[in-house]
């Protein structure tokens, strides 16, 4: 019996070491878990602080537009920096702002395939601003299509004196740019593009120059 009792002893030691050493890995691994779940929150952070907040401002006090197939909408906020590749687009810091034109197709998009609320590409956008203190124009020079962490838009960064504005853009249509389906099989399209350019209007835009 005693031989059997020590057995016991021995066996149940065992147990209790192993519990122990299990336990003590539990609780370095729980701990190793905490550092690196404080060390991720700590880069997020440090990422955080490294990058700057964008306060989109509207263009006037119109709202979006809408004209046909297309909603428009037009917004600025500080100048940004841009991979340009080919493009040649004005560096942030030689821009007051950043210029930001957002297109969603309509509902009547769809008589050419295209389905509501989508960014629509291939637009050439003239955007012209009329200083209505002094009458004078200013064209804001080629929008280009560019995508940010918000989605695709058109825009560029531009140079303007503070004043009042009306600002007028003229979308013309990309026809040309688009081959349609239009045979007699499901794949057929029964509408077009627009034929006459559309235009949208964002009346008294106060301009101090300053971006808050």
């Amino acid at each position: 019996m005693k031989g059997n009792k020590v057995k016991n002893k021995k066996f149940l030691a065992l147990v209790a070491a192993a519990t122990m050493a299990f336990s003590l890995s539990a609780c370095s691994s729980d701990d190793d878990s905490a550092d690196t779940a404080e060390e991720t929150t700590a880069a997020v952070a440090d990422d955080e602080k490294d990058t700057a907040g964008i306060n989109e401002l509207p263009v006037g006090d119109s709202g979006p537009q809408t004209d046909g197939p297309l909603t428009v909408d037009a917004v600025y906020f500080q100048a940004i920096d841009l991979e340009q590749g080919s493009m040649a687009m004005p560096a942030a810091s030689e821009s007051d702002m950043h210029f930001e034109i957002d297109i969603a197709t309509t509902d009547e998009a769809t008589e050419w395939g295209y389905e509501a609320d989508q960014f629509l590409p291939y637009l050439d956008i003239k955007a012209v601003v009329t200083n209505t203190d002094t009458g004078e124009e200013t064209d804001l020079g080629t929008m280009m299509p560019m995508i940010a962490s918000d989605g695709p838009h058109y825009g560029n960064n531009i140079s303007l004196e503070p004043g009042n504005y009306d600002v007028s853009l003229t979308v013309t249509s990309p026809a040309d740019d688009f081959m349609l389906h239009t045979g007699n099989d499901s794949s057929g399209v029964k509408g077009r593009f627009w034929d006459e350019p559309l235009k949208f209007e964002f009346k008294n835009w106060q301009w101090d120059g300053q971006l808050i």
